[in-house]
């Protein structure tokens, strides 16, 4: 949830390749397709091997990345998974979606095509690529160098290999045991009879009152019920955890199956691949699994007028 990529590599590197082998296509946003949407293509004339290649222009650049930063931005403020491809060679490049970031409360994940390539493979991929892929081998090799200069990313975002995308787009769950109970405050409990809270807890509030008073508290999760506090309001719209060994889920309406699948269980832990939804999916009211994948506690299931203990 939250979450944005920026795939990291010079022309060649195989960022259109890495896009379309993880069915990735409906969630990224393109420099080159902008570019193609702004400008027909020219040519130029390559001296050395004596050739014509058709290109985009270079004058639609600054247009094209006016266009890509309204994109990402308006799909951030929708809680949308976005993936940017383009270079993002310098640290400059990432520092550039660092308020969007912080506006959205988003993760920026980096995904580094360019470590296991050297230069000579992607001057001799760029030779073969046809049509408009062709690219200056002085503009690969210039970022090349940059990237040889500058690998590490910004200390705020995570550098990941391609190899580690699926992992990155799953929700892990926490892990509750050392809590005596986890308790449920439903969105019509009375002031009266809120819990004490008590550090030896877990508590989860759909309970706006309840949240103002105790949301501040580190074992303390305020869950998102309608989209507006979903989206705007930055509230979780799921939580997934284990408690005394067993796996549950708790959300304002049943999530389905399909929305958690693959689960991968990986030495008592389970992660749930959740990463491609909107977080506003969550909290649609969906009808129920006949056989849900793990136990759920919701609103549509709970009495909303009572606490609940989950032991």
């Amino acid at each position: 949830m939250r979450k944005i990529f920026l795939l990291r590599g010079a022309p060649g590197s195989g960022k259109s390749s890495f896009i379309a082998r993880h069915h990735l296509q409906p969630y990224a946003i393109s420099r080159d397709a902008v570019r193609l949407l702004l400008a027909d293509l020219t040519v130029y004339y390559e001296k050395k091997t004596d050739q014509l290649h058709q290109v985009v222009p270079r004058y639609v650049t600054e247009d094209t990345e006016k266009m890509v930063d309204h994109l990402v931005e308006h799909k951030m403020s929708y809680g949308e998974t976005v993936i940017v491809d383009g270079t993002h060679i310098t640290p400059e490049a990432i520092e550039h979606f660092k308020p969007w970031v912080d506006k959205y409360r988003y993760e920026l994940f980096v995904v580094d095509l360019m470590q296991n390539n050297t230069l000579d493979g992607l001057l001799r991929r760029n030779r073969i690529r046809i049509n408009y892929d062709w690219v200056k081998p002085a503009v690969i090799k210039m970022m090349y160098d940059k990237y040889e200069a500058n690998p590490e990313v910004p200390d705020w975002a995570y550098s990941i290999l391609p190899t580690g995308m699926d992992r990155a787009l799953s929700q892990k769950e926490k892990n509750l045991d050392r809590y005596s109970h986890v308790i449920c405050v439903p969105d019509r409990v009375t002031a009266e009879d809120f819990p004490h809270v008590h550090i030896s807890n877990f508590y989860f509030s759909f309970n706006d009152e309840f949240t103002k008073k105790y949301g501040s508290y580190h074992n303390v999760i305020t869950l998102a019920k309608t989209p507006e506090e979903a989206i705007k309001q930055f509230k979780l719209p799921y939580f997934v955890f284990k408690f005394h060994h067993k796996h549950f889920l708790i959300s304002a309406y049943p999530i389905r199956n399909e929305m958690l699948d693959p689960i991968r269980k990986v030495k008592g832990v389970w992660t749930y691949s959740t990463g491609l939804y909107n977080v506003a999916d969550f909290v649609k009211e969906f009808p129920e699994n006949e056989k849900p994948h793990v136990h759920q506690f919701n609103l549509s299931k709970i009495d909303p007028t009572r606490l609940l203990h989950i032991w």
